[in-house]
């Protein structure tokens, strides 16, 4: 699900907490917290953790398609978030290979 993100970063700060330690309160991966904070992807049971640790509705962290795309924009002009750029890399390389071996069959 998509989350905000920088809301998610403004509430562990305001608490003065690492990462670490937000992972630990949480009972998540360091890399977990690290994703959602760059990425703003996040599973319901890690919305469902934060929500819990802050004391907040999980509801409050979700956002819309819209509000994701105009965040990202702004944090990462032509950016990709990182989950999702290994399918394009490897949907480009089968093209690629694809594309070769029939320039190979139509010369050969």
């Amino acid at each position: 699900m998509l989350v905000d993100s920088s809301k998610m970063k403004r509430l562990r700060l305001a608490k003065n907490w690492t990462q670490q330690h937000l992972a630990d309160v949480c009972g998540l991966s360091m890399r977990t917290i690290q994703r959602v904070e760059k990425d703003g992807v996040a599973s319901n049971e890690t919305v469902a953790a934060y929500a819990a640790v802050f004391e907040v509705e999980a509801i409050e962290f979700l956002i819309s398609v819209e509000e994701y795309d105009q965040t990202n924009r702004q944090a990462q002009p032509g950016m990709i978030p990182s989950r999702f750029g290994s399918f394009i890399f490897v949907g480009g390389f089968v093209a690629g290979i694809a594309a070769g071996m029939a320039i190979a069959i139509f010369i050969f």
